[in-house]
């Protein structure tokens, strides 16, 4: 008994000294916000916010906490499910949080979604209002200072060409075209959007979303331009990529690169963006003072130099040394980008054959049925919807989104979940985090208390947002029972 009693005051001197040295950590709880879609056969379906724990000392980190749902408001403008949730955006005051329905002009509705952030980030955000924008297909939402954005509308209304540039005020509630002359904005349908340091930008084309609604794939029309524009809105310069025409050097789907995304280089002397092809696996440096653009990294390379479908975003550190995309719509790349003009692949991480993935079980969309990612990419052309992906701010990690699109031609739902994974200390490599898991709940036994999933909701994520809240403090007796 003296023994135990002995043991127990050394232990609680030693948590006496831990103490004193590190009484307090600092820690700051975070979520996600995941817009998102849900199939319409569920019941008084509704497009909606998924709030998602993303703290890691927190026991529901992972989960979905509550979704805010989109509600019908006719006299509004607004219809409850089918909008095809696409991107989103926090203001640069923090106030504000803005979604997009790339599909909501389908059915003559209002198409940008406003919220306003609340102090408790954990309750999700309030819905404020809905916005019809000039134009139609919002896609890249651009925080441009206070509660204003810069919005890449892709399409017109007939869901051809010319699209628009817009700017909102969400605490004005305007929406107004940018551009001056739009009329020399030739085949302008644009995607990707960066903001250089004089307050011009660089804008992507991507594709014209007309061309999805035919019967045959040879017909798609991808875009090959990049746009500076000044600050006034006038068009300086429009840049002409050359698609390759060689057999095998591009996907085979289509005609045009498709310029998906568009990032520019933070604290680059030169002002130059790095812009991703979807037809062609390119990733191409473009700047306003470069007489073209030059191809910088082929991520084919990643597949033996096999040329598919892409649909990668670009995350790229604030300090402008690296670089994280989806290739392929199944592998995430982390990039070197220390010399533009030469980036390296330092890792790569293949959804359909990666070993962290081998006894990972996921559910079949739309079924009660397992399966594994292995098996899922054997049974739908190598393809799980990777495209998403974000780093957010002070992280050590960082979020991948499996969904990009089903529409007509663009049958890429994938498997409809989101992923976190984490960076090693000089962020050279990363790993997965099987602890985070919004997706799946398997175990549905009495004693465990069921929780929503994306599975369960029937739900289809496509963007995601981190949001961190006051800093809490925590100390060594908060861990003894």
């Amino acid at each position: 008994m003296h023994h135990c009693v002995t043991l127990f005051s050394i232990f609680l001197l030693i948590a006496s000294s831990w103490t004193d040295k590190h009484q307090v950590t600092a820690s700051s709880p975070s979520v996600l916000y995941v817009w998102s879609g849900q199939d319409s056969s569920v019941s008084n379906a509704a497009d909606f916010v998924a709030v998602i724990d993303f703290d890691e000392m927190s026991p529901t980190y992972g989960h979905i906490l509550k979704t805010v749902s989109i509600v019908s408001n006719t006299a509004n403008g607004i219809k409850q499910v089918g909008h095809e949730p696409h991107h989103s955006a926090i203001s640069a005051d923090g106030r504000y949080y803005i979604t997009g329905g790339l599909l909501s002009f389908r059915s003559q509705k209002k198409e940008v979604f406003v919220w306003k952030i609340t102090k408790n980030i954990a309750e999700g955000p309030k819905f404020l209002y809905a916005l019809d924008a000039p134009g139609a297909c919002p896609d890249e939402f651009l925080p441009i200072g206070g509660p204003e954005f810069d919005v890449t509308m892709m399409c017109n209304e007939q869901a051809a060409s010319p699209g628009n540039m817009v700017r909102i005020n969400a605490k004005n509630r305007t929406a107004i075209s940018i551009l001056k002359n739009i009329s020399a904005f030739i085949d302008f349908n644009p995607h990707g959007v960066g903001r250089l340091s004089n307050g011009s930008i660089f804008v992507s084309d991507f594709i014209e979303p007309i061309s999805l609604g035919g019967t045959d794939p040879s017909q798609i029309l991808f875009r090959n331009t990049v746009r500076h524009i000044l600050p006034d809105g006038t068009l300086e310069r429009t840049f002409q990529l050359q698609f390759p025409t060689t057999l095998g050097s591009s996907s085979g789907i289509g005609r045009g690169i498709g310029l998906i995304a568009l990032q520019p280089i933070p604290g680059d002397p030169l002002g130059r963006s790095f812009v991703n092809g979807a037809s062609v696996n390119n990733m191409y440096l473009i700047g306003p003072g470069m007489p073209k653009p030059i191809l910088a990294i082929d991520f084919s390379q990643v597949n033996k130099y096999q040329q598919r479908i892409s649909t990668g975003l670009l995350s790229i550190f604030p300090d402008g040394t690296r670089l994280l995309t989806t290739v392929q719509m199944r592998y995430v790349v982390l990039v070197n980008i220390t010399r533009p003009e030469q980036p390296n692949i330092l890792r790569v991480f293949d959804f359909c054959s990666d070993q962290a993935l081998k006894h990972v079980t996921i559910g079949i969309p739309g079924s009660l049925k397992k399966t594994t990612f292995a098996a899922f990419c054997t049974q739908n052309n190598n393809i799980v919807g990777s495209h998403y992906i974000v780093h957010p701010k002070d992280e050590n990690r960082f979020i991948v989104i499996n969904y990009f699109l089903k529409f007509g031609l663009a049958q890429f739902s994938g498997t409809r979940t989101v992923h976190a994974f984490k960076f090693n200390k000089d962020f050279t490599n990363f790993e997965y985090d099987h602890k985070f898991n919004p997706n799946f709940q398997f175990d549905s036994s009495p004693i465990k208390k069921q929780r929503l999933t994306f599975h369960s909701l029937q739900a289809y994520p496509h963007h995601a947002q981190c949001l961190k809240g006051k800093k809490y403090k925590h100390s060594l007796r908060d861990y003894i029972i």
